[in-house]
């Protein structure tokens, strides 16, 4: 029976990056990537090998019988923490289709879901556009010259105020940036397609390009889909995953379905299930195999779980 999986941690390199997720390189640490295909066993028998191999080699006693058809045995979920110290681009992701029609066949779409950890006082994010808006309208502004296109679109979108513990579903299609102050949970499909509409007057490098006609093709208008009212654990349902937030015990159980990626929020948290435990410090994760069977798992004082899974 397939055993938990850790994973070596990406440092992705940011031009808008903080300090919160690790000590800045030549740039500061903006993402920290901790589950998804390109990601390595950090040990055991499966040290070194990526999420995408063991997920070729195990099938759906790792990834479950609820992984998307047609896509053969891959890893389905990708999982970060993002901490920015400036906006981020404004920026929007394709759709399956969409990604398909302009990456090629293998390309995968970009829906994606964020929990606000920490907000500082007046962190906002833009996401999604105002009531009214038309679609036309978001075009237009895209297509304007670099010098104005900033201003026309964030004219065009949503401004929210966050704290912690706030949720939201973010369809591909829509345009969003997340701003200073916020340290965040995103989940999201596996891919790391990103169409930069704007970058608040960074001048574009090879490394960080506008994407002005993939943006054309892929955005949509309408906004996020946010965390439902009421004491409830489900906080994200889409399509592509769920995500749900525990903060008391409860016995789990992939059944064989789906996997888990279980991230530790706020305080340490306790895994145990049939010869295996586990124990996440804070915004560390490990990857429960669809065929590990029951599991406990135990948030200590202060703590939650997140809880990523196929839908």
């Amino acid at each position: 029976m397939p055993t938990p999986l850790r994973t070596v941690p990406l440092e992705k390199e940011r031009v808008w990056g903080g300090s919160r997720l690790r000590p800045p390189r030549t740039l500061p640490i903006g993402e920290l990537w901790v589950a998804g295909p390109w990601l390595a066993a950090a040990a055991g028998p499966q040290a070194g090998r990526t999420l995408e191999e063991l997920a070729a080699e195990l099938g759906e006693r790792l990834v479950g019988a609820a992984s998307p058809a047609g896509e053969g045995p891959r890893f389905p979920l990708l999982v970060k923490f993002l901490d920015p110290a400036a906006w981020l681009s404004i920026q929007v992701h394709p759709d399956d289709a969409t990604a398909r029609r302009l990456e090629g066949p293998g390309a995968v779409g970009k829906t994606e879901a964020w929990y606000v950890l920490e907000a500082e006082p007046g962190a906002e994010l833009l996401v999604g556009t105002r009531p009214g808006v038309t679609l036309d309208e978001v075009r237009a502004a895209i297509g304007r010259p670099a010098a104005t296109r900033g201003t026309a679109v964030v004219d065009l979108m949503e401004r929210t105020a966050v704290r912690p513990g706030d949720a939201f579903l973010i369809p591909a299609g829509t345009l969003h940036s997340v701003g200073p102050g916020v340290l965040l949970y995103e989940l999201q499909q596996p891919s790391d397609l990103t169409y930069r509409v704007d970058d608040w007057g960074r001048p574009p490098t090879p490394g960080r390009p506008l994407h002005t006609a993939q943006a054309l093709a892929s955005v949509a208008v309408g906004g996020p889909v946010r965390r439902p009212a009421g004491n409830t654990a489900r906080i994200v349902a889409c399509p592509h995953f769920v995500l749900d937030d525990l903060d008391a015990p409860a016995t789990l159980d992939p059944a064989g379905r789906t996997l888990h990626v279980v991230a530790a929020v706020g305080a340490p948290v306790e895994l145990a299930g049939d010869g295996w435990s586990e124990r996440l410090a804070p915004l560390e994760v490990v990857v429960v195999p669809a065929a590990a069977g029951p599991y406990h798992l135990q948030p200590e004082r202060g703590g939650r779980a997140l809880v990523a899974s196929l839908p």
